[in-house]
């Protein structure tokens, strides 16, 4: 009995020993389907604030332009650094157009910003009294950029295995949702519109784009409604006093992963007038070293 008892422990002690010495299990590459409740997880979240008077804004110490009073802006707030107008230390808000939700084509034209097509970086003061922090607009989406990009999963798929370096261009089209109430088509016109982590690039202005007149959030389906037809867009006609176009985005509620190296880049899915888009809410996560 004693034999037993000794020989088990033994074969109980190897097991242990190794599964310590297993190395670290590496993940397949390639795409993967995962749950919305992961993808939630992930995802960036935007803050937005409303400029409560008419407002200097732009890149620290370079010229600015004057944004109109009620202007809602998706920013970040942090420290000041170099960029302070006091103080290092002192709380402000910043844009990152790498990662915030960005400002029309139409209104940064109206106020004189040089180039209106580019990306436009904004530094304020923290003063709450001044930008109040809002809810987020309903006419936006709840995570990323919101810039939706043509072709569904597989667009998806070309752009974060980097197929496109070999050949195969990403010629996506994309629709951009702007924090101050735009919709903005980019027809496809030879450059991509997105870096291989999903950022939207500012590399030309928008082929269409239209004032946000209404939004109606019901389920899934996001009803966005505006006076003039989108070019480029499946928006429907509507026979309204009000309201003259409407177009339809719906969350599929069908979330990828594509792991590529250890790394990895997310995307949702939707439809856009019937069409397949994806999105990519939190766009680039390297696991590596």
């Amino acid at each position: 009995m004693k034999r037993k008892t000794i020989s088990i422990f033994f074969m109980v002690s190897l097991c242990a020993l190794s599964a310590f010495q297993r190395p670290k299990e590496t993940r397949a590459d390639g795409l993967k389907r995962i749950n919305t409740a992961q993808m939630t997880k992930v995802a960036t979240k935007n803050d937005y604030f409303r400029l409560n008077q008419a407002t200097k804004a732009g890149p620290f110490k370079e010229k600015k332009v004057v944004l109109p009073k009620g202007t809602i802006i998706s920013m970040s707030i942090g420290s000041g650094g170099d960029n302070a107008s006091h103080s290092p230390n002192e709380k402000a808000l910043s844009n990152d157009y790498d990662s915030n939700v960005g400002l029309s084509y139409a209104l940064k034209k109206r106020v004189g910003v040089k180039y209106p097509a580019k990306g436009f970086q904004i530094w304020l003061s923290d003063f709450t009294a001044r930008y109040p922090k809002v809810r987020r607009p309903a006419y936006t989406l709840p995570y990323g950029q919101n810039v939706l990009y043509s072709g569904g999963v597989s667009a998806f798929s070309n752009l974060s295995s980097g197929s496109y370096h070999f050949g195969h261009p990403f010629n996506s089209n994309a629709l951009r949702i702007t924090s101050d109430g735009y919709l903005e088509f980019y027809k496809y016109a030879g450059t991509t519109l997105a870096g291989f982590d999903g950022r939207w690039r500012y590399t030309q202005k928008p082929t269409s784009y239209v004032k946000i007149s209404h939004t109606v959030n019901k389920g899934y389906n996001k009803y966005l409604y505006f006076q003039y037809h989108l070019k480029g867009i499946n928006d429907v006609r509507l026979h309204h006093k009000k309201y003259r176009y409407r177009l339809t985005i719906k969350n599929r509620h069908t979330p990828f992963v594509y792991i590529n190296d250890n790394a990895e880049t997310y995307a949702s899915i939707y439809s856009v007038g019937g069409h397949r888009y994806f999105t990519m809410p939190h766009a680039y996560e390297n696991f590596g070293d």
